[in-house]
């Protein structure tokens, strides 16, 4: 929609900050965590809640957000989320106890499903669909960039400066980010095809009930344990259930179901979204236990190690997308997908003992795949809908990478449970360092059996990412 290429390429940096706060934030959060727990001496029940309340709010109020965001101008709540986002971050600094600090955390995430969902939206719109791909893929490097450089400052600042450091740093990005959508989109035709329309407040609180309540149980079910809270998914997934029946009875869904049902492109690429993010988000957490406790590596060499998978992230993603322009969407991401679950099952059959190489080329391999998966991925969903309907989109898509991160997570811990008792599992979960043993072979039980069940749901996602509406391989608008 904007014919000046300058103008573009300067809105592709407003929004590419957006894409870089949000993973690099979630990062920041989790490092501080063992110096806030000092610092007003919480429990793990307690602080855990810093980090997670950040998390919950991004896949709650994503697809709220977009609808909204559609109806009223993405533009505008893109402005309005930096803004929510910087005043969560200086309450947090100003916190004197943990309780505050969560709900600072709460508000801090809420900013970030605004800044999110519309980062995606505007540049999908900003952008002609033969170009979708190549900027979808610098969106994708801005993730992993954050994603990559998180753990190193982050060391930095914890072991330097006092925890307020790890949200202070991030409202000058954040001023920087808001002072550019003020100069570049203030007279941008991003919103000219926004439609006012009556909005769904009992969809959106069904939604909202919904969605709530199943984050909250993979996100607390390894603190309270899965059975105890076991009605929270319950609550959760009829509320899904209530919501869907609604919304096709209605005039102006917050989502139109059809989206799913009668576009497979839509769907096939959300799904293998949510499949791709549960198989992969926990590698980072397994493989810190796995280095530093089974292994005996340093902080300082397990951290490079891990960085190999994002560095080849940022490398390729932009490559992919500029594919995906040329050749189309479905191939590549089918060919990530295929990688990463070749990644895993070399990671199943791995020796400990054959060193740091072992792990290097299949951590290589993952990395190359998520980056040749990500960006075509992201360009099917958008491209997949009219323009009018992008912020409901990306608001549909980081939900479900969101609630595939917390998956990820909540699977994994519930597989290493089996070998690693659950006192210590908090403890890895809070940061807190852990001197006593592990059975290291009935560890290397759980790892395997996470490495072959994130290689068959990749697997599996290679096949749904070749499940696409015939003629909307390379962006085409078909909804």
């Amino acid at each position: 929609m904007e014919n000046d290429d300058k103008l573009r390429s300067r809105i592709l940096v407003t929004t590419s900050l957006g894409a870089f706060l949000t993973p690099f934030t979630s990062s920041l959060i989790s490092f501080a965590v063992p110096k806030i727990a000092n610092t007003f001496h919480s429990n793990f029940t307690d602080i855990i809640w810093v980090p997670m309340a950040y998390l919950i709010a991004l896949p709650t109020f994503m697809i709220l957000l977009g609808r909204l965001s559609d109806m009223y101008g993405k533009i505008r709540f893109y402005r309005i989320g930096f803004l929510i986002f910087s005043l969560g971050t200086l309450l947090a600094t100003i916190a004197d106890n943990i309780y505050f600090l969560i709900f600072s955390s709460f508000v801090m995430g809420f900013g970030g499903a605004l800044i999110g969902t519309n980062s995606t939206a505007i540049i999908s719109i900003v952008y002609p669909k033969e170009k979708r791909g190549w900027v979808l893929g610098i969106n994708a490097m801005s993730v992993y960039l954050g994603l990559t450089m998180a753990p190193v400052l982050g060391g930095i600042l914890s072991q330097f400066f006092p925890w307020q450091a790890i949200f202070l740093v991030n409202i000058p990005i954040a001023i920087v980010a808001l002072i550019l959508t003020l100069i570049y989109m203030r007279n941008s035709k991003i919103d000219s095809v926004k439609k006012k329309e009556k909005i769904d407040w009992i969809g959106a609180l069904l939604f909202t009930i919904g969605i709530l309540s199943i984050v909250l149980y993979l996100s607390l079910g390894q603190i309270y344990n899965f059975l105890n809270i076991l009605y929270m998914l319950v609550i959760g997934f009829a509320m899904i259930v209530l919501f869907v029946l609604y919304e096709r009875r209605i005039e102006s869904p917050m989502l139109e179901i059809s989206l799913f049902t009668t576009n497979r492109t839509f769907s096939a690429a959300n799904f293998t979204a949510f499949l791709n993010y549960v198989s992969t988000f926990s590698i980072t957490f397994i493989f810190s236990i796995f280095l530093q406790m089974i292994l005996g590596y340093p902080p300082f060499i397990t951290g490079m190690i891990l960085m190999i998978e994002p560095v080849l992230m940022v490398i390729f993603s932009p490559i992919s997308g500029r594919m995906s322009d040329k050749y189309g969407s479905r191939g590549i991401a089918s060919l990530g997908m295929f990688m990463i679950a070749i990644a895993f099952f070399i990671l199943t059959f791995m020796n400990p003992k054959s060193g740091i190489l072992s792990m290097i080329i299949p951590l290589g391999i993952l990395g190359i795949g998520f980056g040749l998966f990500s960006a075509p991925n992201t360009n099917s969903v958008m491209g997949s809908v009219n323009s009018n309907k992008a912020g409901v989109a990306s608001g549909t898509l980081g939900t479900m990478r969101f609630t595939g991160q917390l998956l990820s997570l909540a699977l994994a811990s519930a597989i290493l449970s089996i070998s690693i008792p659950h006192s210590m599992l908090l403890q890895i979960f809070s940061g807190v360092t852990i001197k006593s043993g592990i059975d290291v072979s009935t560890f290397e039980k759980g790892f395997r059996i996470i490495m072959i069940f994130s290689g068959i749901l990749s697997l599996i996602g290679s096949y749904t990412s070749l499940l696409r509406t015939k003629g909307n391989d390379k962006g085409k608008t078909v909804a």
